[in-house]
């Protein structure tokens, strides 16, 4: 093929995007994530027109071909894994870099998008401590180029007459299976190949369409002119309320296949600026600086933390340009160029054999559990205690596919015919275990169920959740009428998705301070409702938690014998959960009991991380499994023993 510098324009184009997103360096760069579908719809085009050239010239080898992507793209992505490996051994401790192993052996062998697809939600939380998450793009590129020239060798060889009908007919199956499941399950929409495959599939078929219809070179500056205004419109108009990839992701596609078309014969004035040296260099490096730019970004989020301020963060950028240019140059044009295992065999043999060193490195890291032997004991302990947390429990999961009206874990004496319900977000399915010894102290039954991100309010929904939160309230306020054996109603939660303005009414995006009004309108309206079900209300109050990891800091203090920084005044917690209390002083009347974490971790006047030595949280706000017994004395205490106060420790005469 003729080189083309403009594509390597466009790649600028599309890293940069996802830079500035990750990075986080300005306001408008929320949708940068889009670059990653201008990369699919650039090798889409690139590969469909090497093979089609080879198809008809007779000279296309599977085998060549592998070995070729195997040479362009293996090398700089084995730098990149050695590095983080590096930075993991480091700055991990043993469950983290446990888990660490887990994304390097998915990233080498290109299943990362499956492996993320069922652990990570992109837009969510999680993202902040996960070195390798970007490999689910490469992972999808990769099976592309798997599968997709054995279709072209079948279509070329049975159908090649209508070769440009059979593509259009794959974008459009595989776009229509993006739409329908954007909705009904985003995250395997966005990560898994089938709801990607169009993406590719539209750079394919642009060396058929070229050939079919004569464009002058003003309809050529046109096409130019709209590719960017695609994909532009697709960063101005992205907001967090957009299901993607689904119909939004024809802005970013749709504009780089416009501009791609526009420069296959012409030179429009879009060509000509992508064409600018500096935009060719920074395309030529954009695979590298793809790979190394999120490791470096996560792992200074953890070394900085709080202080990673814009400041940092542009440092960063800088730094993943510069590690790009020297994978670039050192290992991705050595290869390439073959100054490095020149023969096409020795490079088969290094890369199966890099294979077999992953295997082999994974295996040595899961059965040392992490390789603690890198840190003193104490250290250890405390680190471990991210995995002192409760079991999924997807008998009682109600954000399980499987889930039903009669997903529920029963806890205390098992004999025992039930008398209460116990139920809420992942705080509550943090406090099983103390519900369970607490109730069997008692002599007392109940059922459990939870729903992650889930406040157990009527009548709401949570941003991106396609309304699965709303139905399983509904489902708890049907068992409560259903049932009135259930006696005793405990709800437990954060308390802080209204203040966070995720909270809607159906599913779409309100005002922080909408949000706020409605958490405080549906605490009221539940809380009510259950009272004219008879029931007894007992509210778990918000936990006080901690300003970072407790587990992770507590082991890093103990390691560099710094004093740790994680607590929060009482007066600060009782700030920042000031609406929470002043809309449960207004329903005290209705409700039975409350249950106050901070009257058992704040007493002096800072509410504490840690229990008896041990992390309180096994993050940075929910409760350790092995303090079960802990909270089940101090249920004990605040329950069996109460005295009605108006919450937020104010104590009624």
């Amino acid at each position: 093929m003729k080189y083309r510098a403009d594509i390597d324009g466009l790649r600028a184009v599309a890293v940069m995007l996802v830079l500035i997103f990750h990075f986080d360096l300005i306001v408008e760069g929320k949708a940068g994530f889009i670059g990653v579908d201008v990369f699919f719809v650039i090798s889409g085009y690139l590969i469909t027109s090497i093979i089609s050239k080879q198809l008809n010239e007779g000279t296309f080898r599977l085998g060549t071909f592998y070995v070729r992507r195997i040479r362009r793209l293996a090398p700089p992505l084995c730098a990149v894994l050695l590095i983080v490996t590096g930075a993991g051994w480091l700055l991990l401790f043993p469950s983290e870099f446990k888990e660490l192993s887990k994304q390097v052996l998915y990233s080498q062998t290109y299943v990362a998008n499956i492996y993320f697809w069922q652990n990570i939600n992109y837009f969510g939380l999680q993202v902040d401590n996960v070195p390798l998450l970007h490999m689910w793009s490469l992972a999808v590129e990769e099976q592309f180029y798997l599968f997709y020239p054995f279709f072209l060798i079948i279509v070329y060889r049975y159908f090649k007459g209508y070769i440009g009908l059979i593509l259009f007919t794959s974008i459009t199956i595989s776009f229509l299976l993006n739409i329908i499941f954007v909705d009904i399950k985003p995250e395997a929409t966005f990560y898994l190949f089938p709801t990607r495959a169009w993406e590719l599939l539209l750079g394919g078929v642009l060396p058929f369409i070229h050939t079919k219809f004569v464009r002058s070179s003003k309809i050529d500056e046109v096409l130019g002119m709209v590719g960017v205004g695609l994909i532009f419109s697709a960063v101005y108009f992205f907001d967090n309320d957009v299901k993607f990839p689904g119909y939004f992701a024809l802005l970013p596609t749709v504009g780089a296949a416009c501009l791609i078309l526009a420069g296959i014969k012409s030179e429009p004035i879009t060509s000509k600026i992508l064409k600018l040296s500096a935009a060719v260099y920074i395309g030529r490096i954009s695979y590298s600086l793809y790979l190394i730019h999120w490791p470096v970004n996560i792992f200074a989020t953890m070394i900085f933390q709080e202080n990673y301020a814009l400041s940092w963060r542009f440092a960063m950028f800088g730094l993943s340009i510069i590690l790009s240019m020297l994978i670039y140059h050192l290992i991705e044009n050595s290869f390439r160029h073959k100054r490095i295992f020149g023969l096409d065999k020795r490079l088969t043999y290094a890369y199966f054999s890099s294979l077999l060193a992953t295997g082999a490195f994974f295996m040595v890291v899961m059965v040392t559990d992490g390789i603690p032997s890198r840190y003193p004991d104490e250290v250890v302990r405390l680190a471990n205690f991210v995995d002192d947390k409760e079991l999924p429990l997807s008998e009682c999961n109600h954000g399980n596919k499987n889930s039903n009206e009669n997903s529920f874990c029963q806890i205390g004496l098992p004999d025992k015919k039930p008398e209460w319900l116990i139920y809420g977000d992942s705080h509550a399915l943090a406090t099983y275990s103390a519900f369970d010894e607490w109730l069997k102290n008692n002599n007392q039954s109940g059922l459990f169920a939870f729903k992650h991100g889930c406040p157990p309010l009527m009548n709401i929904h949570i941003l991106g959740d396609q309304g699965v939160c709303h139905e399983f309230n509904n489902r708890m306020t049907q068992t409560l009428q259903n049932r009135p054996d259930i006696e005793k109603v405990f709800l437990i939660s954060a308390w802080i998705q209204g203040a966070e303005g995720i909270l809607s009414t159906n599913g779409t995006q309100l005002s922080e301070e909408n949000s706020l009004k409605l958490f405080k309108n549906q605490f009221s309206s539940t809380i009510k409702h259950l009272k004219n079900l008879n029931k007894e209300i007992f509210i778990w109050e918000p936990v006080p938690g901690a300003k970072g990891n407790v587990p992770i800091t507590m082991a890093k203090a103990a390691l560099t014998n710094r004093p740790i920084e994680l607590m929060f005044t009482l007066e600060e917690y009782l700030s920042t959960f000031d609406f929470f209390f002043n809309v449960s002083r207004q329903q005290k009347d209705l409700i039975t009991a409350s249950f106050s974490p901070s009257d058992a971790l704040c007493g002096s006047g800072n509410c504490e991380v840690s229990i008896e030595g041990s992390p309180a949280y096994s993050d940075n706000a929910h409760i350790t499994k092995s303090t079960a017994n802990y909270w089940a004395d101090q249920l004990d205490l605040q329950i069996n023993n109460f005295s009605y106060k108006i919450l937020g420790h104010e104590n009624e005469d």
